[in-house]
């Protein structure tokens, strides 16, 4: 492609190919870069919904258990007179505890695909270590149940 024009002078075709290459390489660069970027940030905002979710969750369970006198006897009432509820109140019971659990089981799960730091890790295995006892406790009462044939 050597183009001639006046007294010898090359064309600037084959300085512009090599020109729009490098400006292809540089875009290519960027564009990587600029996804690198923007995926950060989609984690960054996973991580804050993740925890806003966290905070709504236990702020509401508190404010409820602040509010409503109602539901106050009733959560005081699992603990203490379980043994005592009917079909109704141990549906409502077990309707709360599949609330709690299914938050943490997606945090969880969130955990393991990297997508939770290291501080809510350590918030998350404080929910998981009161949820656990909790769940201990009603298999026991459960068992208990089942072996006396109620």
């Amino acid at each position: 492609m050597d183009l001639v024009f006046k007294k010898g002078k090359k064309c600037l075709v084959e300085q512009t190919y090599y020109i729009t290459k490098i400006n292809l390489g540089i875009g290519f660069i960027l564009s990587i870069v600029f996804l690198a970027v923007q995926m950060r940030q989609n984690l960054y905002l996973l991580r804050q919904l993740m925890a806003d979710q966290r905070r709504n969750r236990v702020s509401w369970l508190h404010e409820t258990i602040v509010t409503d006198n109602d539901f106050r006897t009733f959560q005081l009432r699992i603990n203490k007179e379980y043994d005592t509820f009917n079909a109704d109140e141990r549906s409502r019971e077990n309707s709360l505890g599949h609330l709690v659990l299914r938050g943490i089981l997606n945090e969880l799960l969130a955990y393991f695909d990297g997508q939770i730091s290291e501080d809510e890790w350590i918030n998350l295995q404080c929910s998981i270590l009161i949820a656990y006892t909790y769940l201990i406790q009603q298999l026991l009462r459960y068992e208990d149940l089942v072996l006396a044939g109620k």
